[in-house]
């Protein structure tokens, strides 16, 4: 899988994918106040799943209909717990990344929107 790091996701969650063997991308080494509209282009140009602790991407592509390869959104949490969440999220639902769904990953539950 490939990743695109926002801005807000950290470096720290960006180096623990690549030493786990991902591909990844971060916005902060282009631009760090690219818009989230240019970070979906982006994303969807390179096949990208984008790693966010920011909603407005799932927002946009909701209401928009906007196309995209996948979201995984985190808790801002201490980086620690982030990478935990991340490290659930990969563990337990690979397959739906792959598929383009949305995961919004909290302390309390991870919920996956799916698209057809």
């Amino acid at each position: 899988m490939k990743f695109l790091i926002d801005v807000n996701a950290s470096r720290t969650l960006g180096l623990w994918l690549v030493n786990a063997g991902y591909d990844v991308a971060y916005v902060s080494d282009i631009n760090p106040e690219m818009t989230d509209e240019a970070i979906l282009v982006w994303a969807v140009i390179e096949k990208r799943i984008i790693l966010t602790t920011d909603n407005d991407f799932e927002q946009m592509i909701w209401q928009n209909n906007q196309k995209h390869y996948g979201v995984i959104r985190l808790e801002n949490l201490p980086r620690q717990e982030r990478q935990e969440l991340l490290a659930e999220v990969l563990a337990n639902y690979s397959q739906d990344l792959q598929n383009g769904a949305i995961i919004i990953a909290l302390t309390n539950k991870i919920r996956i929107r799916r698209f057809p």
